[in-house]
């Protein structure tokens, strides 16, 4: 054994088994390299015809396809494709266009590559709906499914689905749309498929406006506007959707519906996010809404903005044939020129290959020829390596027989493969030749063979036991882990049991949590009421005192008034005209004269009326604090409520707080429930009056935002808050008052309140400084919530 000879041998198989690695990564990176131009070129196609560049996109797209063809990359070669198919439609080049989407499929078809050809038939259905030829585009839709439902593709068959449904629809064939568009939405909804769910709705909601089927139709825009909504649908949509809800409430007579959606439709349109000639469907829609309610003016300013955008509109490309039976013939003559021609180049190129097989069949025949003449020639007879021969060649005419027989072009593989073999098995022959004369060499190689064919054996049969080591191994991890996963399953269900039973404690404690914040709730407002009530008490004690005082006097006056009276008519009765003016002078002296006292008088009668008067303020304070909310809002000046609030706040700042008032001009009413806003300022005048240790001031203002919001203000100049303060201010039964002064839940009330009036509150503060509460609500929120009531 020699084994310098042996280490050369296995170097050289080390480095042609570097070689081949190396050709393998030096063909994987040229072929990314490939990938990478082919996306590239692509890409570049694509936004060349998005520019109108279709010369430029053409070009590129054929690069990319032949890089594609080269490197045997059919989804590159099928988008390739289909981008030119698109190029030649642009170009209203039906044959180009019909051809290479036939040719794709055709091929695709024969090896049954059903996923490229259902695309193609596809997007020949497409060209032909385009062209107006709609019977030949709904067959050719038929084959599309049924290639797609080959191979189990449920994606490609919806994609078929919405396709065949607008082509109905293009055709008027409303019936058919209809049940298209049903199985396509039944679809989409099993499979939860978001696009063409939107697509099925579009398409049902112009079925029912076409048809006039009104109800159904508001029913379906309905269900499409909230999925647009929900699923991401476009700008377009959404005003194209409003546009046919608008139409479809025309029809119903329902004019103030029917502009409320052409209204979302402007402003959408006007955003430029639904394009032109949706803004002018818009357009035309109000004129007609309208002239159907009697406004001339609004209908003629609408039909002007429609006729100015209309002429702005580009010219509107058709590709359709008016002639509907023309477009089906000329389809039809299309497909047949085109599969002729598919069908010629096919036969053209198998013959071309056939005759190339039949030149290296021949080439091969005289080569074997040779060699067996060669090996004729010689000293020695071959014996068996001459059989051997004569078989190759008697191999070679049946193979030569098949190949003429044959038409598939993996056969053809195959007997090419079989040539190479008899050339290797020649070759063998050969060197067997040279073998016989070296025969201690083929003994000495033979030894070596026995030892590697031996040490192959024995590494095959450790490789075996390792990997048979290793699996039991792995066999036995692998049920201890199940074991594991079903005794983690069991804990699961455990665990999950008491998830359930501690949720259900939860939801209890909720409940209880719940009855507990009403009933703090109903404890605040019990607490408002009890200030109220010391409040009305201290208020109306200062004007009955008024009232009571000035009573007394006045009845003394009246008295006196009285007795003098009295005085007179006995001094007329008796004629005694000194004795009436001593005793008038008497009286005078006493009583600084009649007309002091009537002016006694009357200033008492005033100080009554002023009492009176502060009586039914606070009675009307009261009354509105007091009342119960209706299921309605309500409209009502701010103002107003604040001086009710005020009012009823009086005794917590009267005689050390200063009352600022700047209310803006031009306030409008806003709705509102009065009854609850009124708590809502009672509740931070209150509050910022306790902030105010001895004398202050709180500013009130009041702020018109574009007459759609009112923003009010209550600022003081009380010891401020903390940041920490303010981030809690208003969670339920905080408070910084003292224990029996508060309650914690003026601020959560007033949260819910603003809430309830979809509107906004703000706080800003600064220790030291003082507060400002920030109060934003909306004008106009009659009409939404009376809706909300009655629903």
């Amino acid at each position: 054994m020699n084994l310098p000879h042996s280490k050369s041998r296995y170097l050289l198989l080390f480095t042609l088994a570097f070689m081949l690695l190396g050709s393998m990564c030096l063909a994987q990176n040229r072929n990314e390299r490939d990938r990478e131009r082919i996306n590239t070129l692509l890409s570049n196609a694509k936004t060349s015809l998005n520019r109108s560049n279709l010369s430029t996109s053409l070009n590129q797209a054929q690069a990319a396809l032949d890089l594609a063809e080269k490197n045997e990359d059919v989804q590159k070669s099928w988008e390739a494709k289909n981008l030119i198919g698109e190029v030649y439609l642009t170009q209203n080049d039906f044959q180009k266009a019909i051809h290479i989407f036939l040719e794709m499929s055709m091929q695709a078809e024969k090896v049954n590559n059903y996923s490229v050809s259902a695309n193609g038939y596809l997007s020949l259905a497409n060209i032909y709906s385009h062209m107006g030829a709609f019977t030949k585009a709904n067959e050719t839709y038929a084959i599309a499914y049924d290639q797609f439902n080959k191979i189990d593709y449920e994606l490609g068959m919806i994609e078929v689905k919405a396709a065949a449904s607008l082509n109905h629809l293009t055709a008027n064939n409303l019936k058919n749309a209809l049940a298209s568009y049903k199985t396509l939405l039944a679809l989409a909804e099993k499979d939860n498929l978001a696009y063409f769910k939107l697509i099925a709705h579009d398409g049902l909601l112009e079925v029912y406006q076409k048809t006039k089927d009104n109800r159904k139709g508001i029913a379906t825009g309905k269900a499409y506007l909230s999925l647009i909504e929900t699923e991401g649908g476009s700008e377009q949509m959404a005003a194209n959707a409003h546009n046919r809800m608008a139409a479809l409430y025309l029809n119903t007579g329902e004019n103030d519906k029917a502009i409320e959606s052409l209204q979302q439709a402007e402003s959408i349109g006007q955003t430029g996010q639904a394009g032109n000639k949706i803004l002018a469907h818009t357009y035309e829609l109000f004129s007609k809404a309208y002239d159907a309610l009697g406004n001339k003016a609004e209908s003629n300013r609408y039909r002007n903005q429609f006729n100015s955008l209309d002429r702005r509109l580009p010219a509107e490309a058709s590709y359709h044939t008016d002639d509907l039976e023309e477009a089906e013939t000329l389809a039809r003559e299309l497909e047949k020129t085109s599969r002729a021609i598919i069908t010629e180049e096919q036969l053209a190129k198998e013959a071309d290959e056939k005759n190339k097989r039949e030149e290296i069949l021949k080439d091969e025949i005289a080569r074997l020829k040779s060699l067996e003449h060669e090996a004729l020639v010689g000293n020695r007879e071959l014996g068996h390596t001459a059989l051997e021969a004569e078989y190759i060649h008697q191999d070679l005419m049946v193979a030569q027989h098949e190949f003429e027989s044959t038409e598939r072009q993996a056969e053809i593989l195959r007997y090419k493969e079989s040539l190479v073999r008899h050339q290797l098995e020649l070759k063998v022959a050969e060197e067997e030749k040279l073998i016989l004369q070296q025969q201690a060499e083929i003994s000495e190689k033979r030894q070596q063979i026995y030892l590697i064919i031996g040490g192959a054996f024995l590494l095959i049969a450790i490789i075996l036991g390792v990997e048979y080591v290793r699996i039991r191994k792995l066999n036995k991890l692998l049920k201890s882990q199940q074991d594991t996963i079903h005794q983690r399953n069991v804990e699961l269900e455990i665990s999950n049991s008491t998830i359930m039973e501690k949720n259900a404690k939860l939801h209890k404690a909720h409940e209880e949590l719940k009855r507990t914040q009403a009933n703090l709730i109903q404890a605040e407002k019990m607490s408002a009421l009890g200030m109220l009530t010391a409040g009305i008490a201290h208020e109306v004690n200062n004007p009955i005192s008024f009232v009571s005082n000035g009573l007394q006097i006045l009845d003394e006056n009246i008295s006196e008034t009285f007795d003098t009276l009295s005085t007179f008519e006995q001094i007329i009765q008796l004629n005694d005209i000194d004795e009436i003016k001593s005793n008038y002078n008497i009286h005078k002296s006493e009583n600084q004269s009649v007309s002091v006292l009537k002016k006694d008088t009357a200033d008492l009668l005033e100080d009554v009326k002023f009492g009176a008067t502060r009586i039914t303020e606070i009675v009307d304070g009261l009354r509105i604090f007091s009342r119960k909310d209706e299921k309605k809002f309500k409209k009502a000046q701010l103002s107003d409520i604040i001086e009710s609030a005020l009012l009823i706040s009086k005794s917590k700042y009267k005689g050390r707080v200063q009352i600022i008032k700047e209310y803006g001009n031009n306030i409008p009413s806003i709705d509102c429930y009065p009854g609850q806003l009124n708590q809502i300022f009672i509740n931070l005048i209150g509050n910022a009056s306790d902030a105010i240790e001895g004398e202050g001031w709180i500013k009130i203002m009041l702020q018109n935002i574009d007459n759609k919001y009112v923003r009010a203000i209550v600022q003081d100049s009380g010891s401020g808050m903390t940041e920490d303060v303010k981030k809690k201010i208003f969670e339920p039964l905080y408070t910084t008052k003292e224990s029996g002064k508060g309650t914690g839940l003026g601020l959560s009330i007033t949260t819910d309140i603003i809430k309830t009036h979809r509107g906004h509150i703000d706080v800003r503060s600064k220790v030291g400084v003082g507060t400002a509460f920030i109060l934003t609500l909306q004008v106009d929120l009659m009409k939404g919530k009376n809706q909300e009531s009655d629903s």
